[in-house]
């Protein structure tokens, strides 16, 4: 049986770069690559209070998280997606400078 995983990635913009802009890269990000991962359950793409965003990925297992994070690093529609965003502004990481993996509990609809 799988353990769920979830992602929650900070995202700050790049000097310049609009919502709308984040949208659209978001959208060719989801298209181009997310929805070809079969690992992928969910991925929800919010506005943070007082400025910032957050892209919240829900992973079938660990493995799956870890298998597209290590695909996000080749894939020139991710670095499209990342070259609008101030990577330098968000650092929370884990030890091994990747994103923390959170462990679902319980889901409530």
């Amino acid at each position: 049986m799988h353990q769920p995983i979830t992602v929650l990635a900070p995202i700050t913009l790049a000097e310049g770069v609009s919502e709308a802009d984040l949208l659209a890269a978001s959208d060719k990000f989801q298209i181009e690559f997310v929805d070809k991962e079969p690992g992928v359950l969910r991925r929800e793409l919010v506005a943070k209070p007082g400025g910032g965003y957050l892209d919240i990925v829900q992973f079938r297992s660990r493995e799956d998280a870890m298998q597209v994070m290590e695909k996000e690093k080749t894939s020139a529609v991710c670095h499209a997606f990342f070259s609008i965003m101030d990577l330098e502004a968000e650092t929370e990481t884990d030890t091994t400078g990747d994103m923390p993996l959170f462990s679902i509990l319980a889901i409530y609809d």
